[in-house]
């Protein structure tokens, strides 16, 4: 078997779950190859007719009502693509890694369905969570008025994921979705024990401003040191910037958020004012129950009450461990660690047998109904 990784090379998750994925695939003794420009290659836009210069217009009108860290860049050329589409029987499997709500969007990844003109490829989405329990993103992408429509569940043949545990339940069985995790052994992520107790406060987010108040509050009542992210960042500064510090303050809500694994594996504690902040992270949970779960230990969760946090915050100074934190992880969470191999190897059995074929994804349609958004 042959595996074809389709993703790209700037800032963010994409990048590290693809060489992940890569990863995982190699200890399985599976071929892969993995395409840093997949998702451009799959959002090409021959642009040389009259025809395709007006969908063009027509996208450029949608996209100036979607936040631009949802828009793919184009930055490949028509011979690009021709290789890459003339490589593409040399494949029996094309795994997507992309990031809500641009894996479903109409306007976006259109190569998806032109491949499927061309070749009966299974196709498949890998991400850190799975749609059918990320609440009203489902209704938000098929509204045309939010990203000018979008697909549900039926546009991918299955779904990979890190997780797939929210505070909303998955309804239902037969989802066409496996759990992972991912493989993030990597010797950047490390732990510096020579440090003194810091703390990294998270990029700072409209409408959230009370939330870091709270948090600059206790750091200053605490004596605490801080860094605060600003700017952007390369992989190797970001995960540099993670081993120098031994705490991380979230400052929203995140869908699943990577840093926060991240962080672990460089011996951090994650703050958060609420559990819901941090959904895809419940354990003891079955994914088919409503509500919250518990928490790994080494999160900290303080109602954003700022007397709370600072106690917690003195708490984990006086006593910082950071072998212990990275320790707790690997137990608590080792599929978000080093993968499970095996529930990808029962996912390419599937492939190989035929169960999962080009055309699975047009018996989902079904299941967006059953999708709880509330």
């Amino acid at each position: 078997m042959k595996v074809a990784i389709l993703g790209e090379n700037k800032p963010g998750f994409i990048q590290p779950m693809s060489l992940g994925l890569t990863s995982m695939l190699t200890r399985l003794g599976v071929e892969s190859q993995y395409f840093p420009d997949g998702l451009a290659l799959l959002n090409y836009q021959q642009q040389a007719s009259v025809k395709n210069r007006a969908k063009m217009r027509v996208k450029k009108t949608i996209n100036r009502f979607i936040p631009q860290r949802f828009v793919l860049q184009q930055n490949v050329t028509a011979k690009q693509l021709k290789v890459f589409e003339a490589h593409l029987p040399d494949f029996d499997l094309i795994v997507v890694v992309c990031h809500l709500p641009t894996a479903f969007i109409n306007t976006e990844l259109a190569g998806i369905e032109k491949i499927r003109t061309m070749f009966e490829l299974p196709i498949m989405l890998y991400q850190n969570y799975y749609l059918a329990t990320r609440g009203k993103w489902y209704k938000n992408i098929v509204n045309p008025a939010n990203y000018g429509g979008g697909r549900g569940i039926e546009r991918y043949d299955w779904y990979l994921a890190a997780s797939i545990v929210s505070e909303y339940p998955l309804t239902g069985v037969g989802h066409p979705c496996s759990v992972i995790g991912h493989d993030l052994v990597d010797d950047s992520l490390c732990i510096n024990a020579g440090i003194p107790f810091k703390v990294l406060l998270d990029f700072e987010r409209k409408g959230f401003e009370k939330y870091r108040r709270t948090q600059l509050r206790a750091l200053a009542e605490t004596n605490t040191p801080y860094t605060q992210l600003s700017g952007r960042y390369s992989q190797q500064q970001i995960r540099a910037l993670y081993c120098e510090h031994s705490a991380l303050f979230l400052s929203f809500r995140e869908s699943f958020g990577l840093p926060i694994v991240e962080n672990q594996l460089c011996g951090n504690f994650i703050f958060s004012p609420f559990k819901h902040w941090t959904p895809s992270h419940f354990i003891g949970k079955s994914v088919y129950d409503r509500g919250e779960g518990d928490l790994g230990r080494n999160f900290r969760i303080y109602d954003n009450d700022v007397e709370k946090l600072k106690a917690q915050l003195i708490k984990c100074r006086e006593h910082y461990q950071p072998q212990q934190v990275r320790d707790d992880f690997a137990a608590q969470y080792p599929q978000l660690y080093h993968g499970d191999l095996d529930a990808l190897q029962a996912v390419l059995d599937k492939v190989s047998s035929g169960e999962i074929h080009g055309r699975s994804h047009l018996g989902y349609e079904k299941l967006n109904a059953g999708i709880v958004g509330e």
